[in-house]
């Protein structure tokens, strides 16, 4: 199919703004993405498939072109310049996706289904809304879900049957609505007038689809969207408080620890490691616990000879005092001890953040926190806080002054905070934890930048424990948001792909009925314009028809009304004989055009009966050529006859109507040549059953005009109205002959050339006759003598005609004038033969015939018609009634013996 653009210029700029609209709507769309690339409603499939429709695989560069920009500056922005060979994959898989989408549902329409909005049945509109608007969006969504997935980390395989549904409805639903829209703005714009029918309602009906699949699916997914972060903040809630519950955790096994250690006389190594083990094995999160002594800075030597005494000179004091009035607190027992022994010695008062927690005076009450730290004991950096518990010297309770040191615990943040925040958790959000106003969090969930926590989706609440505040802030993850009530949102689309369907179906059914309706009416408009003129051509042609058979009617008529004036002025016996040769030929010329005129009346109302019977073709072939021999001759014309036999060649056809055919064509060459020759050519081949005959007849005549051959066939007409003035003729001829060779199972041609003559050609296919089965019969008018018949004739002349015809043959007859009375003679007499006219007053011959048959069978008492009626149905009925044949008026002598004859025999 093609498209037609107003000029060059239209086609090249839709070209163009055809590419651009592809990557500008689905920059537009990308706010109503459930994930990057994933979409409820996806317009520039539509543009692919309409561009493909239009320029074929022409369009596929700039399709391609299109995907590829708007993928990449979707997943990479604008920069290009550090792009990878995975990138410029993933991109360009997706794009040729999107080119063999839009090139199976392009080459579907344009081959096969055709113009969407001008479809050519019912069942093409429901092929394409299956095949083109279902079916084949399926290629882009398969092609770009695996591309995204094999190159992209936030697609997994396990998601790609999730993400094709979604993919392809939106490819779905963008065809569907935008394709019959981009038609018709191209329609309005670039393409020559098309005429969409009903293109308003087409396109109101698309725009409003559009904008309902749009809201509906928007306000659904801000549905979604809000149920999301309703969950998320139910879920930080939760954190919240298992947080809470584990830190106390933490509070209460340190004090666990200083309970234990604050009942013995005095704290010793072992004692010590056998308290610290047990809560270590309780509690999984400790990473360590310590012993840490507090004594005035005075004491400290006394402190070094402490430890050389039990650690043999490898434990050293360390760590500055940060004030001169400030105590020491120094690890003394850490448990476990050698992955921890470098801290043995250390004076916990010269670190700021420890020295806060150890001076804060809610120490006696609960356990005080230091800031996140981090451990450097291990391989890999590990963060953690420190918990303080004091131990009071006995006989003192909650003064610092009687504090004899601190049980210490060393808590791991990612296993205190792992058995809080499960992996499942992180399918659905990003989860991290900052230390008071601190910008990097010390834990999270998984791998995220925490910087680039979305806002919209971000929630916060903090919690505070031992001196410390956490801030904890939960993020939405885009595919949970996706996910949440995934198996709802699919349903949506696929009503909303259902209802789209449904609507679009209904739309181009009514455009095209409305359409089919209008082209109705126009054909319809045009045939009967059609028939109207040919209503003025055929009164026309029967006009000069009329004129012309006026004129051939007269013509015979003068020379019977003239001869047969006449014939009463002259006594002399030669002269009355050669006038009545004279009207009895022009008698046969008006009985041959009224048989004309019988025969074309029989052919238009399919009523001409093709007889078989047995004839020798060399007899026929001997008649034409003595007729036209006299015929040429007088014309000052040569006449040749050329055939390929030589003896008697019997065969099975029609051979009336053969002759008929071949004096139409013989007089009309003779009629139409001036001077040269005409030529009956007649070639008979042998087959296996039959001949095959082929008739040529060649003139030097006028010729006939090439554009005016197939008209010379037609009833009442001929090449030109000057044709009919100068020659005569009814223009029946070649009508009747080439409906004849039809009937006959052959082709009548012509080939002429104005001026050089013409020559009509016609082939048949004759069974072998057999010249036994031939009538050779002659008329033996003796065989008639003495025989006795009822006339039935109303008519005075033709009651002459027939006395005398009867008369002349020796035939002894009754003559009544209606049928009433051909019945009560019949009741009188015997007769071998009864001739009833069928048009009488009284009873007519039908009514008297079937009076007759109640008494007589068509055995004993033959009726046969006399009638002008001539027509097959004429005859048919009156072999109904009872008569045993029919003779036609005007009645001929040899007919009429021959009928006798045959009734006399039988």
């Amino acid at each position: 199919m093609q498209f037609q653009f107003r000029t060059v210029h239209h086609q090249w700029v839709a070209y163009v703004l055809m590419t651009l609209s592809y990557f500008a709507l689905g920059k537009a769309l990308t706010a109503f993405a459930f994930q990057d690339q994933v979409l409820p409603i996806w317009l520039p499939a539509g543009v692919g498939l309409v561009g493909v429709l239009i320029w074929g695989w022409r369009f596929l560069p700039g399709l391609f072109l299109a995907s590829a920009l708007f993928n990449w500056t979707t997943a990479h922005g604008y920069t290009f310049s550090q792009a990878t060979l995975s990138q410029c994959l993933q991109v360009s898989i997706i794009a040729l996706g999107a080119c063999l989408q839009g090139l199976a549902g392009g080459l579907l329409l344009r081959h096969w289904l055709g113009d969407p909005l001008r479809m050519r049945s019912r069942k093409h509109i429901a092929y394409y809304i299956f095949l083109v608007g279902i079916v084949a969006n399926l290629i882009s969504a398969n092609i770009g879900v695996f591309s995204l997935s094999l190159f992209n980390p936030q697609y997994q395989f396990s998601h790609h049957w999730q993400n094709v549904v979604a993919w392809w409805l939106g490819d779905s639903l963008g065809i569907l609505i935008f394709t019959p829209l981009l038609l018709l703005m191209l329609d309005a714009w670039a393409f020559e007038q098309r005429s969409y029918h009903r293109s308003r309602n087409v396109f109101a009906t698309s725009f409003v689809l559009f904008l309902s699949v749009v809201l509906t699916t928007y306000l659904y997914n801000q549905g979604n969207i809000q149920a999301a972060k309703r969950e998320a903040q139910r879920e930080l809630r939760l954190i919240e408080n298992l947080l809470l519950q584990q830190v106390n955790l933490s509070m209460l096994a340190v004090q666990g620890v200083s309970a234990k250690l604050q009942s013995l006389n005095e704290v010793n190594a072992k004692e010590f490691h056998q308290i610290a083990q047990q809560q270590r094995t309780r509690y999984p999160f400790l990473r360590a616990i310590s012993w840490n002594i507090r004594l005035e800075q005075t004491q400290g030597n006394a402190l070094q000879r402490h430890f050389d005494a039990i650690y043999e000179g490898r434990v050293k004091l360390k760590g500055l005092p940060l004030g001169p009035d400030d105590p020491l607190v120094v690890v003394t027992y850490i448990s476990p001890q050698a992955e921890n022994f470098s801290a043995l010695g250390f004076n916990v008062y010269s670190r700021e953040n420890r020295k806060l927690a150890l001076e804060n005076l809610a120490i006696a009450v609960q356990p005080q926190a230091t800031d996140i730290i981090q451990l450097v004991q291990s391989d890999t950096p590990l963060h953690a806080y420190l918990l303080f518990s004091p131990v009071y010297q006995r006989g003192e309770v909650d003064t610092h002054s009687g504090i004899l040191g601190y049980a210490t615990a060393v808590v791991q943040t990612d296993t205190l905070l792992g058995s809080v925040l499960k992996k499942s958790q992180a399918d659905s959000y990003n989860v991290a934890i900052f230390d008071g106003n601190s910008p990097d969090p010390f834990y999270r969930n998984r791998s995220f930048s925490a910087t680039q926590m979305s806002a919209d989706n971000l929630f916060e609440t903090r919690i505070q424990f031992g001196g410390q505040i956490w801030r904890i802030q939960l993020e939405l993850r885009a595919d949970f948001v996706a996910s949440l009530n995934h198996q709802q949102t699919v349903l949506l689309l696929m009503l909303q792909l259902s209802i789209t369907a449904l609507i679009t179906f209904i739309v181009l059914l009514n455009n095209y009925q409305h359409y089919e309706l209008n082209h109705l009416v126009e054909q319809r408009t045009q045939s009967l314009r059609k028939a109207v003129e040919d209503a003025q051509r055929a009164n026309h042609a029967k006009s000069r028809f009329l004129a012309n058979m006026s004129h051939e009617l007269r013509t015979p008529l003068n020379a019977v009304v003239g001869f047969a004036s006449l014939m009463k002025t002259t006594h002399s016996f030669e002269t009355l004989q050669s006038y009545a040769g004279r009207i009895d030929m022009a008698a046969k010329t008006l009985l041959n055009l009224v048989n004309d005129i019988l025969d074309i009346a029989k052919i238009e109302s399919n009523h001409l009966v093709i007889e078989r019977h047995d004839f020798d073709l060399q007899e026929l072939l001997g008649r034409i050529d003595s007729l036209f021999t006299t015929s040429a001759a007088d014309k000052g014309l040569q006449w040749q006859l050329n055939t390929n036999i030589s003896g008697a060649c019997w065969l099975k056809a029609d051979e009336l109507r053969m002759e008929q055919i071949l004096l139409n064509l013989c007089s009309n060459a003779i009629k139409f040549t001036d001077s040269g020759k005409v030529t009956l050519h007649c070639e008979v081949l042998h087959g296996d059953s039959d001949y095959l005959l082929t008739f040529s007849i060649i003139d030097t005549g006028i010729g006939i005009d090439p554009q005016k051959q197939q008209l010379i066939f037609a009833p009442f007409t001929q090449a030109d109205a000057s044709t009919s003035r100068r020659f005569g003729g009814t223009g029946l001829g070649l009508a009747i002959s080439k409906e004849l060779v039809a009937l006959m199972e052959g082709e009548l041609t012509v080939q002429s050339e104005p001026g050089q003559g013409s020559t009509f050609t016609f082939s048949l296919r004759c069974p072998f006759g057999d010249a036994l089965l031939a009538d050779q019969a002659e008329l033996d008018h003796t065989l008639l003598k003495g025989m006795h018949v009822l006339v039935a004739e109303d008519n005075p002349v033709n009651q002459l005609v027939i006395k005398a015809m009867l008369q002349s043959i020796e035939v002894e007859f009754v003559l009544v004038n209606d049928g009433q009375q051909a019945v009560d003679v019949c009741g009188e007499q015997n007769f071998d033969l009864v001739l009833m006219d069928c048009q009488m007053p009284l009873l007519d011959g039908y009514q008297a015939t079937a009076l007759l048959r109640k008494q007589f069978s068509q055995q004993q008492l033959p009726i046969i018609a006399l009638t002008a009626d001539v027509m097959p149905e004429d005859k048919a009925y009156a072999v109904a009634v009872g008569f045993n044949s029919h003779l036609a008026k005007p009645l001929e002598r040899d007919k009429l013996v021959q009928c006798l004859i045959q009734y006399r025999l039988s």
